[in-house]
């Protein structure tokens, strides 16, 4: 895959993670944290399916 549909789809990830987390009250830091974790890689798991964790570090190098 090109690096730039890539760099494309965790950008689009991690915006929507922002928006999602930012959008509501947590109790502490670290709740909001893990959520905007949850939602990004479940966005890149839902987008990139067959890319692992390693492969796609790799790829945005």
């Amino acid at each position: 895959m090109r690096k730039q549909y890539i760099q494309a789809i965790v950008d689009a990830a991690c915006e929507t993670a922002d928006t999602i987390v930012g959008a509501r009250q947590w109790n502490t830091d670290a709740e909001a944290r893990a959520m905007h974790e949850l939602i990004f890689w479940d966005m890149i798991a839902r987008k990139l399916p067959n890319v692992s964790v390693a492969e796609l570090l790799a790829m945005l190098d």
